[in-house]
């Protein structure tokens, strides 16, 4: 069977959006420290399975991470590692927003579905999917797909095309900001590795 997707591995260890969201810096440390605080319609916990499910305009906030989605399970293993599945519906996506440490500088993203898997501190969009870098209120770096992937132990990030693109065609597409001389010091520049052979 061969597949015609546009798909496109991005590996970064310091790019703007890229970074922003991989790289063990890319997240406000504070965050680590602060508690869950969540909102919803309805919630039911599960002592045993040590899940709980909220339902309708659902908030999560742990400092200043934010999701907001329709729908949330929240599962946590014997470890104490949480594991987040949030959807949303047409015309209200899951959100996701986050600062950077140190920076002026936050990561939002949305998509119709995100797995965050805390052990494997990982975090899949998938449907519609669509990240950007958002510095001192103006948006810098935007990518698009039907699936986005990255893994913060292994600074690894891939971005999958298909029908369940957000963008027209159902291709991969990316806006990168130019970046100024300082800035290129401390940042490494998105190595794109040729679409794979199907």
């Amino acid at each position: 069977m061969t597949q015609s997707k546009p798909y496109c591995k991005l590996i970064a260890t310091s790019m703007g959006l890229i970074v922003g969201m991989v790289a063990p810096t890319w997240a406000e440390k504070a965050d680590r420290d602060k508690p869950a605080e969540i909102a919803a319609d309805s919630a039911s916990t599960n002592d045993i399975t040590q899940t709980s499910v909220l339902l309708g305009n659902v908030i999560i906030n742990k400092g200043t991470l934010q999701i907001k989605a329709q729908r949330a399970e929240i599962k946590r293993d014997i470890e104490g590692y949480q594991m987040i599945v949030a959807t949303g519906v047409a015309g209200k996506p899951v959100t996701f927003k986050q600062k950077r440490d140190g920076l002026d500088e936050t990561v939002e993203a949305e998509a119709l579905r995100l797995d965050f898997d805390g052990k494997a501190d990982t975090i899949v969009l998938t449907d519609q999917a669509i990240m950007r870098r958002v510095a001192k209120g103006v948006q810098q770096d935007e990518v698009k797909g039907a699936v986005i992937r990255y893994m913060n132990q292994t600074e690894f990030y891939d971005v999958k095309g298909g029908p369940n693109s957000s963008q027209a065609g159902g291709r991969v597409r990316m806006v990168l900001a130019p970046r100024s001389p300082v800035s290129s010091l401390t940042t490494s520049p998105v190595q794109a590795a040729a679409p794979e052979k199907k």
